[in-house]
């Protein structure tokens, strides 16, 4: 059996929106997790640096840490 790289690519999308969901003291629903080629697009915005280290964290876990961008924004910026 062979895998295609979409297809790992999707599952591992998938892996990584789910984790980042269950994480119960994570706010996930305002953050967007995407995937470009190899890589984890973390996009959205966090309530504190801490959310934004968990959400980071969980995808490296999963893709691996050089395939985490994390472009999350801090809610306090906006303010």
């Amino acid at each position: 059996m062979t895998f295609e790289p979409e297809s790992l690519a999707h599952d591992q999308l998938a892996s990584v929106q789910a984790a980042v969901s269950m994480e119960p003291e994570l706010e996930s629903s305002s953050i967007s997790v995407t995937m470009v080629g190899r890589s984890v697009l973390l996009e959205g915005y966090v309530a504190d640096y801490g959310d934004r280290e968990k959400a980071t964290a969980i995808a490296a876990l999963i893709a691996g840490p050089e395939n985490v961008h994390d472009r999350m924004r801090d809610r306090k910026e906006m303010a």
